[in-house]
C-alpha cells in the first residue's frame, strides 16, 4: 500500500512538474517566432532605407560635375553594392522566419487536436484561421517586392557599369531614361516592402504581443 502511495505521489509530482513546462512551451515558441519575424522586419526596413538612399544619390548625379560627379558616382556604386548585400541578408532572414512560422502553425494545428472541449477547439481553430489572411497578405506584398526588385537591381548595376566607362555629363544624360525607370521601379519596390513590413509587424503582434511590444 505504501509503495502504491509513493508511486502515485511520484506520478503526481512528475505531472505537476511537466504541466508548467507544457504550458510554457507554446508561449515560448510563439515569442521565438515573433522575434524572428521582427528581425526579418529590421532587414526590410534597412532595405527601404538603402533603396531611398541609392535613388537619392543616383538622381544627384544629373546635376553633378567634375570631382563632385566622381565623388557621387563612388558613393552610388558603394550604395548599390550595400543594397545587394542587404537583399541577400533579407532573403536569408525571410527563409528563417518562414520556416519558424510554418513549424509553429503546424504544431499549433497538431496540439489543437488534443483539445477535448468543443467550444475551445472551435475558438482555437478560429484564432488560427484569423492569421492565415495576414500571412497571405505578407506573401503577396513581398512576392511583388521580390519580382520588382530583381530588374530594379539589374538596372542599378547596369548604371554603375555604364557610368564607370563614361562618367561625364553626356554619359549621365544618356543614362537619364534608365535612371527615371529606376526611380519609378525603386518607389514601387519600397511601397511593396512597406506593405509587407506592416503585415509582418501585425502578424508578430498577433502571435506574441509581448515580443512585439519589445521592439
Amino acid at each position: 500500500m505504501k509503495i502504491m502511495i509513493r508511486t502515485g505521489l511520484a506520478f503526481v509530482l512528475a505531472l505537476a512538474c511537466c504541466l508548467p513546462a507544457m504550458a510554457a512551451a507554446a508561449p515560448d515558441k510563439a515569442e521565438k517566432v515573433a522575434s524572428g519575424m521582427l528581425k526579418f522586419d529590421d532587414v526590410l526596413t534597412e532595405g527601404t532605407t538603402r533603396i531611398s538612399g541609392v535613388l537619392a544619390t543616383m538622381n544627384s548625379l544629373s546635376t553633378a560635375t567634375g570631382s563632385d560627379l566622381v565623388s557621387k558616382y563612388k558613393t552610388f556604386t558603394k550604395q548599390v553594392n550595400e543594397l545587394d548585400a542587404t537583399a541577400k541578408k533579407a532573403k536569408a532572414r525571410s527563409e528563417d522566419a518562414t520556416s519558424q512560422r510554418e513549424e509553429y502553425l503546424e504544431q499549433w494545428q497538431e496540439s489543437q487536436g488534443q483539445i477535448q472541449n468543443e467550444e475551445l477547439k472551435a475558438a482555437s481553430a478560429a484564432r488560427r484561421a484569423e492569421l492565415m489572411p495576414k500571412i497571405e497578405g505578407i506573401k503577396e506584398a513581398l512576392t511583388a517586392a521580390s519580382q520588382g526588385f530583381a530588374p530594379f537591381m539589374q538596372d542599378l548595376k547596369d548604371l554603375t557599369i555604364f557610368l564607370g566607362n563614361d562618367l561625364s555629363e553626356k554619359g549621365v544624360a544618356t543614362a537619364s531614361e534608365l535612371m527615371a525607370k529606376c526611380t519609378e521601379g525603386g518607389a514601387k519596390v519600397n511601397a511593396d516592402i512597406e506593405r509587407g513590413s506592416a503585415g509582418v509587424k501585425d502578424l508578430a503582434a498577433s502571435i506574441s504581443p509581448t515580443s512585439a511590444a519589445k521592439k
